[in-house]
């Protein structure tokens, strides 16, 4: 119960800076994505709890925050969930190679199908005006904003779970 309520909290925070203070610094069309980065921060470290609540928490907050569907953004975050937990597990154990390659993933898989979605709709953005003026520069903001923000992960897991970080 602690870890989702812990994390309910974080990203929260995360996503009220989201939607005040980063919308506000794009880079051409692209902006950083604070929730993604916080729920990777938290979900690549094996021995921390409760990282499928922490994407759910991230679904639902995000798809409240835009206009795109909650089930959308629930989908999205739980599959970026589920990456980001088999990484580790499976594929390497270097922390920064996971970190980025989950970001890189979820990046592109968010913003593909946030676009997807809006071209079934009818939207009138083309695919390479989506690539080139929203996934790259939201992805090098993404890059850029990746580390400072799994160092803060790791600090507020060292002050939730100190048992389970200091195992790792």
């Amino acid at each position: 119960m602690l870890p989702a309520f812990m994390g309910f909290i974080a990203l929260a925070i995360a996503t009220v800076l989201q939607t005040t203070l980063v919308v506000r610094l794009p880079l051409l069309e692209g902006i950083a994505d604070l929730p993604l980065l916080t729920l990777l921060g938290w979900a690549l470290r094996r021995r921390l709890p409760g990282a499928w609540a922490w994407g759910v928490a991230a679904g639902l907050l995000v798809g409240l925050a835009t206009h795109l569907p909650i089930w959308l953004m629930l989908a999205t975050y739980l599959a970026i969930t589920g990456l980001a937990i088999s990484l580790p597990r499976r594929v390497w154990d270097l922390p920064i190679l996971n970190l980025f390659l989950a970001t890189l993933a979820g990046t592109v898989l968010l913003h593909g199908l946030a676009w997807v979605y809006l071209w079934v709709l009818g939207s009138p953005i083309g695919f390479g005006e989506a690539f080139n003026q929203v996934l790259l520069p939201s992805l090098l903001l993404n890059f850029l904003l990746a580390l400072p923000i799994y160092g803060l992960m790791g600090e507020f897991a060292k002050l939730v779970f100190p048992d389970e970080v200091a195992n790792e």
